[in-house]
């Protein structure tokens, strides 16, 4: 973390200023905004996911063995964190993610970092192609995943597959019916190789699911089909006022992983840890933590990026005001980079030893 150092003067401001907003009371892009009125439809979308939120949160309170999740699931997405970079480009940041796999907020972020790293591996290909795989729907999801699995795993042993594709990804997505009650899970297949006939697909299909296949739909793949396939596990909507399908989706897929890696994408980047903090406009990965930001300062830009409103920022939360400096740390000075300056800084180092002495 970068330092930003203050004057007395701009700490006894701070010192004066009204205490922090609760963040409870507002969300980003629920007043009324300087932008444009064509970014509407994006902050309509964030407070989308911050309605889908609360409904989630009054649903694990009613679970038996998940509303331990509730507290964290309700400060997920509610403070931020004021970023600026070197080039001062200012943008904003959540601070408490839930990482439970059915926050909207989560998911959301989930998919657009993997989106970002795979575009930039899996585009320009011209031998990749998009497959979805289903079984019939199961009362139990346990027992539809399980089935799901093994079918797969006998598909990718088949001679049709194994002589034709070098690679492949496979994301898990999983749908709720409603008035059944039933789960329809099903994989997203992403795959590198010549080409398969539709109609080959199903039959190879059909022989791997005991004639249980429902669906094997493949295309060619593009921008589109990548992001189709990482899109949320599962649509929120379908379950968000469903205590027990809530907690069914949550035990059955506990420990599970819904990204598998295979043959040449084996080492594809699939962790759904964060990536070192960079700028959302120049890249750069010289950040300063200037301090809190409240919701109520925070508007949505083009691009989906949390930005500052600085017409509504306090004086003491003004990250460039002239008694303010940003100290960035020195460039680690390497004798593999710049030999002449490891010299010259190891003959002071020397010299000032041997004063001492």
């Amino acid at each position: 973390m970068y330092l930003v150092k203050k004057s007395k003067a701009r700490r006894a401001r701070k010192n004066c200023a009204r205490p922090s907003e609760p963040v409870v009371g507002s969300l980003p892009g629920s007043e009324e905004s300087h932008s444009d009125q064509g970014w509407l439809s994006r902050e309509m979308r964030v407070l989308d996911r911050y309605e889908l939120q609360d409904d989630l949160v009054d649903t694990l309170r009613q679970t038996k063995r998940h509303s331990h999740l509730v507290a964290r699931v309700a400060e997920c997405h509610r403070s931020f964190r004021h970023k600026v970079c070197r080039c001062r480009s200012q943008w904003a940041k959540a601070t408490k993610s839930c990482n439970c796999r059915l926050c909207p907020h989560d998911q959301r972020k989930r998919a657009l970092r993997l989106a970002g790293r795979w575009e930039k591996v899996l585009l320009g290909r011209g031998d990749l192609r998009y497959l979805v795989l289903a079984e019939r729907n199961s009362a139990s999801l346990s027992d539809g995943l399980k089935s799901l699995y093994l079918a797969w795993s006998r598909l990718r042993k088949c001679e049709l597959w194994k002589s034709l594709t070098v690679g492949s990804v496979a994301v898990l997505e999983v749908t709720y019916n409603r008035e059944e009650r039933t789960w329809h899970p099903h994989l997203n297949v992403l795959f590198a190789g010549s080409y398969i006939p539709q109609e080959a697909v199903k039959q190879a299909w059909l022989e791997a699911t005991h004639q249980n296949g429902q669906t094997a739909f493949i295309t060619k793949a593009d921008a589109g089909t990548i992001r189709e396939l990482i899109k949320y596990v599962t649509k929120l909507s379908d379950i968000v006022d469903q205590p027990a399908a809530v907690e069914e989706f949550l035990e059955a897929t506990a420990r599970k992983r819904f990204i598998r890696t295979y043959g040449e994408f084996y080492n594809l980047p699939v962790d759904e840890d964060e990536d070192s903090e960079h700028c959302p406009d120049c890249g750069s990965t010289e950040i300063a933590d200037v301090g809190i930001v409240h919701a109520s300062q925070i508007v949505i830009d083009e691009n989906g990026v949390l930005r500052i409103d600085l017409n509504r920022l306090r004086p003491s939360q003004q990250p460039s005001t002239e008694d303010c400096h940003i100290e960035w740390p020195r460039e680690p000075v390497s004798r593999h980079t710049d030999e002449r300056a490891f010299i010259a800084w190891a003959n002071r180092l020397l010299s000032r030893y041997e004063a001492r002495a």
